[in-house]
């Protein structure tokens, strides 16, 4: 018989939990367990709700590696993700949950404790003077503040204001990296992250040609952007720059 993995839910039952919450729980269980050619959906048991997933025989030596990782906190970052997230499910079910090999449902391989993990403290929001480097990829606004958008890899700093005389001069250097400094107003949320709400430019700097080429690198890095396939993305965002002719 294939080996099975069961994702047990302490909420619900079969009969009463909600379509849309129990596709969230599978979608990702299907993520943790990784090999997804390989991993089946199996059944849904009752003892309040219980996910089983059936491994085809060539996929189990694979899968059970896989999840040997994540239980040592190695795992990739998606299945990572994927046990954070299910984490949270069943902390907003009120729930704790665990997942069981075959039919050893007193031996679980990894635990979830949901509702019971201590709650983080979240701090702010708050002001501080700093700084914030990327490519400026946007500036706009009609009144007398003045909108700003910088790029760096995958994160897109938004929220960012200036005035209209610091805008009108940033403007000249659209797709050119540059460093802002000003007062940011932070906080930092329950998982630990640290979001910028907003920040108010005072000064900038553009930066080297050198600092454009890490900037790009970081760019070209996130996965599936367009700018992996890019030639020559400095000459690009030149071009851009002249095509842009100002405010955005």
């Amino acid at each position: 018989m294939s080996k099975t993995y069961t994702l047990y839910i302490k909420a619900y039952t079969p009969e009463t939990i909600p379509l849309v919450r129990l596709a969230k729980y599978m979608q990702n269980l299907a993520a943790l367990l990784g090999h997804e050619a390989g991993v089946h959906f199996h059944a849904l048991r009752p003892g309040s709700t219980q996910i089983v997933s059936r491994v085809n025989f060539e996929d189990e030596p694979k899968v059970a590696a896989h999840l040997a990782l994540i239980e040592r906190g190695e795992g990739q970052t998606e299945a990572k993700r994927a046990q954070a997230e299910i984490d949270r499910l069943l902390a907003e079910d009120n729930a704790t949950g665990f997942v069981y090999e075959d039919d050893k449902e007193d031996a679980a391989i990894i635990a979830f404790p949901g509702v019971t993990r201590p709650h983080p403290t979240i701090y702010g929001p708050f002001n501080q003077e700093g700084s914030l480097d990327g490519i400026l990829i946007s500036v706009g606004g009609a009144d007398q503040t003045v909108h700003l958008q910088l790029q760096n890899g995958d994160v897109k700093y938004t929220g960012i204001e200036t005035n209209r005389e610091t805008a009108r001069r940033l403007a000249k250097h659209m797709y050119e990296p540059v460093r802002v400094f000003g007062t940011g107003r932070w906080l930092r949320e329950e998982e630990g992250n640290w979001l910028l709400r907003k920040f108010r430019v005072d000064t900038y700097q553009i930066l080297a040609a050198d600092s454009l080429r890490a900037v790009i690198d970081q760019m070209r890095a996130v996965q599936g952007s367009e700018w992996q396939a890019m030639e020559n993305p400095i000459g690009t965002l030149k071009t851009l720059r002249e095509k842009s002719g100002g405010l955005h």
